[in-house]
């Protein structure tokens, strides 16, 4: 087998793998700009019902006004996730 043989079996081994890729990769940006409609969604909430979920306004601003290739969801989620770690829990007596 020469090196020539061997990059052309190469090449196409990866066209016949790119369709899946470019699937995965339309995947996840239809994933990801779902989920920034539903995060538009929780910023229409009011600060009291953001502040049931674990939320502050800023954090909904925050994962908003991040990167549009980034899930503003996620953001959301991590940022309600350390403000409940930062709750101390009521000692009852």
């Amino acid at each position: 087998m020469s090196l020539v043989s061997s990059a052309s079996e190469l090449s196409l081994a990866a066209l016949l793998r790119a369709p899946a890729t470019l699937v995965q990769v339309a995947r996840a940006m239809a994933r990801t700009l779902l989920n920034r409609r539903a995060a538009y969604r929780v910023a229409e909430l009011p600060d009291y019902l953001l502040t049931d979920i674990g939320l502050k306004r800023d954090d909904v601003h925050a994962a908003l006004n991040a990167d549009w290739r980034d899930d503003p969801t996620l953001r959301m989620a991590m940022s309600a996730r350390k403000h409940r770690a930062s709750i101390r829990p009521v000692r009852r007596p």
